[in-house]
């Protein structure tokens, strides 16, 4: 059998043994299909994935992206391994534009449910979260989102188009606010949606999709409630998207 290897990315025995990040993020492209792949997927721009790979140090915001674009841990592209223990806890005062350190990790929910962008799906009441790391950096600094009140699912349908598209992976703030206007995910009749709501000057919202196929409705403010669906007439907030991760075509 004749081994014949790219030059420019070396074959490693066993990945989990990098110990450089560089090496690492070399390693997960190659997998994932090579530079220009990669950067597409990512939106991170080609010749900054190509400073990445020769040992810049990375922003955190561009490492939570390409962790996604090459379907690695964001835990093992910094530290080199997966662990379910919680990282610690990083000083507010440190600039998320410095080099990555190796505790900007948050560990988040994410749903492998998807809301719909279009007519709804069912939102499966028993579906378990799995965790998944993020910048802690790029949660708290870049979006100003708590850690603890944070998850991740994926859109679906053309509803909210060109805003979101099928496939893409929202980051989703669950704190309360008492303002609805803004993308948001909802369960309404049983079914995951993700919708812009708007308040009306009659004092009603306005459910509606940017895809302008889809028509808009209003309903009474009374009607909305936070937390858990409980069935019923009530429209139950998850809460407000604050960030897509979009995969490139």
């Amino acid at each position: 059998m004749n081994d014949k290897h790219d030059p420019d990315f070396p074959v490693l025995e066993n990945k989990w043994e990098i110990t450089n990040v560089s090496d690492r993020l070399r390693e997960a492209v190659l997998a994932a299909g090579g530079n220009k792949a990669v950067a597409e997927k990512s939106g991170v721009p080609l010749s900054t994935l190509n400073t990445y790979i020769s040992g810049r140090d990375m922003r955190a915001s561009a490492a939570t992206k390409l962790a996604f674009a090459c379907n690695v841990s964001l835990s093992w592209l910094l530290l080199g391994h997966d662990t379910d223990e919680p990282p610690p806890k990083i000083s507010p005062s440190q600039s998320y534009s410095l080099p990555v350190p190796a505790n900007d990790v948050a560990y988040i929910d994410y749903y492998n449910v998807a809301a719909s962008a279009g007519y709804g799906i069912c939102a499966d009441a028993g579906v378990k979260p799995e965790k998944v790391a993020v910048s802690l950096a790029f949660l708290k600094g870049d979006l100003g989102l708590d850690p603890n009140c944070a998850l991740m699912l994926e859109t679906s349908g053309d509803s909210m188009e060109p805003t979101l598209r099928s496939g893409d992976r929202l980051l989703v703030d669950t704190r309360r606010r008492h303002i609805l206007d803004g993308v948001h995910v909802l369960v309404v009749n049983g079914g995951l949606l993700v919708k812009r709501l708007s308040s009306e000057p009659s004092g009603k919202i306005c459910i509606a999709s940017d895809n302008q196929l889809y028509k808009e409705f209003l309903t009474d403010a009374s009607r909305f409630h936070w937390g858990e669906p409980d069935g019923g007439e009530a429209i139950t907030i998850i809460g407000r998207v604050a960030y897509r991760l979009q995969a490139m075509s």
